[in-house]
């Protein structure tokens, strides 16, 4: 059966006029047939009421036609009223045969005309019925008239109730069908609903609930955990290096991999636990009624094993990982946003642990989150008063003992704690995105202390460290070219030390960074050599100045063999690039002379000079001068 289709407006006035011009045809037959029978039996006075009405029909054909069926409609049920009533009063009266046609007129009024034409018709009924009684019984203004005989009247009253017969059930097929349009169109209506219902409460992409959903399933299972005494664990699951597919896969990929995660998690929960996408590659899971953390953790583990199963992206298998934090209700928190908030905390520590791990919260990570926001609110202000200070570190020519450099570190004079070391304060800079401003700050400040010192005749290479951070910005390249502008000093004598993570963070944006940089006339210094990710390639492809070897293995590297290896290799290493090999940390003097055996050519450590402010280092450097 096919379904029926929702009407417009339009379609529905034909349609309308259609069933009038149906309607109006078969009471035009009707007439015709009654008619012919009276024209035989030569009862003229009742043919002479008919054809007007049949007239009346033809009328209600040609406004129907052109589309005045409001009209149509009301000429033909008063017409016809009309036609019945001059038949009753002329024939049989109350008892005529006719009036069989007013029930069927009122079926057809009340489902064509408005409520004020249906009564209007049916008080005109009522009225002439009660005048024809009284004008029959009590006035004697009339007598019954021509009576039908039994064949006459059989026929007539087939005639009326075949053709009200098919026109109400026109009109009443037609209602059927628009009753069951309706049906159509709310079910439809409905099915919508529950869709956008759906849409609005689910991720288009993995089909896991969104976080509102997630939200309100997790604070409806903390609500029962309130009232049955229970244990919640909320579960913040970060994945690890999603970035890194997006790039180097792409989006696509990337939207393969979430789906996928969403099926493992989905397969690695029970039926009764939560679980919803929270956004990006972050993802909610609620353990209801667990017993203990120790639960929590089990099923923390199940997840961190499923996540390091290979992924199969574009015929690629790409193994990653998750980090994941952990709140308990009510241990950690008494309502959602708390549990949410820990927990993500704890995801954090647990991706500063190395991640493709899980943490739970305690107040401990509190407390260092609440020290770490006061620390990156007093760093702004550090910055805006000019608490930052620069020291000076004297970089040596191991062979010759010339001072030929300096690093510049800075430092945070603190108004209450006094002079405060970077491991104080870089790290939450770094985080917080602080370091950026202070890192234009130091070169800037550093270039115009170089170039200070070089107008009075004391020439040198100053080393400043860049943080990946910079670089992420995009933009350190106009940064160094702005410091070298303003102080008046050459690149030449301007060293950038950065790490090998920032290598191989994102290799095109740094070739064409540095560039741009070494186009400046700047050199390139890898700091803490021997600590990240070494890779051959990359001094090469880089155009690497110098390799500053980290003091972790200068420090004890005549205290172990292997320690000493390393240095030496990374010596060797370096002459054989032709690359200066620089050694940090210097603290003793057989710990330099071993660095000079190696052919190490230069360092810095406590051992010639701690760092020390402008004015000290200054003077430090005329007595070079002059020596």
């Amino acid at each position: 059966m096919n379904e029926p289709a929702a009407q417009d407006p339009d379609s529905i006035a034909q349609l309308r006029a259609r069933r009038l011009r149906q309607i109006s045809g078969l009471v035009f037959a009707g007439l015709l047939v009654a008619t012919t029978g009276y024209v035989i039996d030569r009862n003229w006075a009742i043919v002479w009421l008919l054809l007007p009405g049949m007239g009346l029909m033809l009328v209600c054909l040609w406004l129907s036609h052109r589309g005045r069926v409001d009209i149509a409609n009301l000429l033909f049920l008063f017409s016809l009223t009309a036609v019945v009533c001059a038949l009753t009063w002329v024939s049989e009266g109350i008892k005529d045969v006719a009036l069989l046609s007013f029930p069927a007129l009122l079926i057809m009024a009340g489902l064509l005309v408005t409520t004020r034409a249906f009564f209007l018709l049916l008080g005109c009924m009522v009225v002439y019925l009660m005048f024809l009684s009284l004008a029959t019984e009590v006035l004697h203004w009339r007598s019954t008239g021509y009576i039908s005989p039994p064949n006459e009247q059989l026929r007539d009253v087939l005639t009326i109730l075949v053709v009200s017969g098919l026109a109400i059930w026109l009109i009443l097929n037609d209602l059927q069908k628009a009753l069951a349009s309706l049906q159509l169109q709310i079910a439809r209506y409905r099915e919508s609903q529950a869709q956008l219902t759906y849409l609005s409460q689910h991720d288009g992409l993995t089909g896991l609930p969104n976080r509102g959903l997630g939200r309100e399933r997790l604070e409806r299972a903390i609500a029962l955990a309130r009232r049955q005494h229970l244990r919640v664990a909320l579960l913040f699951v970060d994945l690890d290096n999603f970035k890194v597919i997006n790039d180097s896969l792409g989006h696509a990929a990337g939207d393969d991999y979430l789906k996928q995660v969403a099926q493992r998690l989905n397969h690695a929960l029970r039926r009764a636990d939560i679980v919803a996408r929270h956004g990006g590659d972050e993802f909610v899971i609620g353990l209801c009624d667990v017993g203990s953390a120790d639960d929590a953790a089990v099923v923390a583990r199940e997840v961190l094993q499923c996540m390091e199963m290979p992924f199969t992206l574009k015929d690629t298998e790409v193994s990653t990982s998750c980090s994941i934090g952990i709140a308990l209700f009510p241990d950690d928190g008494e309502d959602y946003e708390t549990l949410m908030r820990h927990a993500d905390v704890a995801m954090y520590r647990a991706k500063e642990s190395g991640r493709n791990a899980l943490r739970f919260f305690d107040s401990a990570m509190q407390a260092d989150l609440q020290q770490n926001l006061q620390l990156v609110a007093s760093l702004r202000l550090a910055l805006a008063r000019q608490e930052l200070v620069l020291h000076y570190q004297p970089v040596f020519d191991l062979a010759t003992g010339i001072l030929v450099g300096a690093e510049a570190l800075v430092r945070w004079q603190h108004p209450e704690q006094g002079l405060l070391m970077p491991g104080h304060f870089i790290g939450a800079a770094e985080k917080s995105g602080v370091v950026v401003e202070m890192g234009e700050w130091v070169l800037l400040q550093a270039c115009q202390q170089a170039a200070q010192w070089q107008r009075t005749g004391a020439p040198l290479v100053l080393a400043v460290n860049l943080s990946p951070v910079q670089f992420r910005r995009g933009n350190v390249e106009q940064v160094v070219e702005d410091a070298l502008r303003r102080s008046g000093l050459p690149g030449s004598c301007l060293e950038l030390e950065i790490t090998e993570s920032t290598l191989i963070e994102d290799t095109e944006r740094f070739v064409v960074s540095l560039q741009r940089i070494k186009a400046l006339g700047v050199s390139i210094a890898i700091d803490d050599f021997g600590t990240g990710y070494s890779n051959l390639g990359y001094l090469q492809r880089f155009a690497v100045h110098k390799l500053k070897i980290d003091q972790s293995f200068v420090k004890g590297m005549l205290d172990s063999e292997t320690q000493q290896a390393m240095v030496a290799a990374i010596v060797q290493m370096a002459k054989g690039l032709r690359l200066v090999s620089h050694a940090e940390g210097i603290e003793e003097e057989r710990i330099r002379d071993a660095l000079r055996a190696m052919g190490c050519q230069q360092g810095q450590g406590y051992w010639f000079a701690r760092p020390e402010p402008a004015e000290a280092f200054g003077r430090r450097l005329l007595l070079s001068e002059a020596a």
